[in-house]
């Protein structure tokens, strides 16, 4: 495109004789020629298929956008820079390698779903009967309906102004340990290692993001809320100063050890408990999630693998301690231990030096009172918002699309050779679930 000329003097203008130039006419050109100027500046500065309409001035602002989640491919990096680290390294480890469509493949009762995006639209390919699994502890109702709902928000809040997802097809895993479902192959999982064999893992936000009522959370949203009152009426000072924790004990040696070094120790609110069962002294001691947010220093462990319980703690104003984490969530990367945005305090893995670092603690508030704003800014503020979880999803779906290598083919030829989807619709799949959509009556 030629570039534009300077723009001349009146008197550089000629008139041609008897021709009268009157003032409309005059403001006409001007007008003309100002708005194709712009329009030109515009399209040549965004750099891609689509226009910007992220104001210069905007800026993430918790109180406003935490919820909102129609946020430009603009305005998701700018607010969330450091939310796809997970992402950025799945693609890099391809090193080019495309994703084939055996890749993709699962087997019946193994906790899998295959998922399809086409135009826009969400549909599952394949439920595998997860029902049948052996991991779920019977909610794999809620966590089918929950990792699905979010992609379809994902998807019906991809703003005008950015080009529309590409049509993918993938599978993910509904296991806490998801080697389990599928050795081999790539595929979408709740968390990983970071180790060589978990290298075809890709991460995506828990079904919990949507809803977990086992935890008494009906919603992300609605926990975030509750928690948020909680801390405005009782303010750090007011906290109770002991570390807490609440855990089945069975699920990992390090838990015993966690309550074994803190029993009976006047910094200690940790207790085992035991649900679903009145004999059991344990009973008594379950805790809400939101009644962990009273105290100063939380606890984390892990289970089986992740545990669901972080996510919950990092929405609190309290320091968080955790032993060194072997499983990865797609926001744990942002765990900082040192430096001015320190997050959280690690413990040794058997917790042996616990009951130091709760000395040294409460002997330096104000070095615990930073830790615990730091994680709040970061996590509860900012990466862990409704908001920040559906630009994580909407980018993993681009991120998927630069490696996937065949096209999705929501049409294919049944035994008469009529053409049929191959999938249900999203829709009828989460109105019919266990039923197959197209056997009911």
């Amino acid at each position: 495109m030629p570039r534009p000329q300077p723009v001349r003097t009146l008197s550089a203008f000629v008139i041609p004789k008897g021709y009268r130039l009157s003032v409309s006419h005059l403001l006409f050109y001007i007008s003309t020629f100002i708005i194709a100027t712009q329009l030109w500046s515009i399209w040549r500065q965004s750099g891609t298929s689509y226009v910007s309409y992220m104001p210069r001035d905007w800026v993430f602002d918790a109180d406003v956008h935490a919820n909102v989640h129609t946020l430009s491919h603009e305005q998701c990096d700018s607010s969330f820079p450091k939310l796809y680290h997970s992402l950025d390294k799945a693609v890099s480890r391809r090193a080019g390698r495309k994703v084939h469509i055996q890749d993709i493949e699962i087997a019946e009762g193994r906790c899998m779903l295959r998922v399809m995006v086409y135009q826009g639209e969400l549909f599952v390919v394949n439920s595998g009967t997860p029902e049948k699994c052996y991991v779920t502890n019977g909610n794999e109702r809620e966590r089918i309906l929950g990792t699905l709902a979010q992609m379809d928000r994902a998807l019906m809040s991809t703003p005008n102004s950015d080009p529309s997802v590409p049509n993918i097809e993938f599978s993910l895993s509904l296991d806490d340990l998801p080697l389990r479902s599928k050795a081999k192959g790539t595929f979408f999982g709740y968390t990983r290692k970071d180790e060589r064999e978990y290298n075809d893992i890709w991460m995506m936000p828990n079904y919990a993001y949507w809803s977990w009522n086992y935890t008494h959370a009906p919603s992300w949203n609605s926990i975030r809320r509750e928690i948020d009152m909680a801390e405005v009426k009782t303010p750090w000072h007011k906290k109770d100063p002991r570390v807490v924790w609440r855990g089945k004990i069975k699920m990992a040696e390090l838990r015993k050890e966690l309550v074994r070094v803190s029993e009976g120790k006047s910094w200690s609110d940790i207790k085992p408990v035991v649900i679903n069962d009145a004999k059991d002294k344990h009973t008594k001691d379950v805790m809400n999630l939101r009644q962990f947010c009273g105290y100063k220093f939380t606890v984390q462990t892990e289970g089986t693998s992740y545990s669901g319980r972080l996510k919950y703690l990092q929405l609190c104003r309290s320091a968080l301690i955790t032993h060194p984490l072997e499983w990865q969530e797609f926001h744990t990367h942002l765990l900082r231990l040192a430096g001015p945005d320190i997050n959280y305090i690690e413990a040794s893995e058997n917790f042996q030096n616990l009951e130091a670092a709760m000395e040294y603690y409460r002997l330096h508030d104000d070095e615990a009172e930073e830790i615990a704003r730091n994680s709040y800014e970061t996590f509860a503020r900012r990466y862990l918002t409704p908001a920040a979880v559906t630009c994580y999803w909407r980018r993993l779906f681009w991120s998927w699309a630069s490696v996937q290598g065949y096209e999705p083919q929501l049409y294919a030829p049944d035994k008469e050779g009529n053409m049929v989807m191959r999938a249900t619709p999203w829709t009828a799949f989460a109105a019919n679930w266990p039923k197959d959509p197209s056997i009911i009556p």
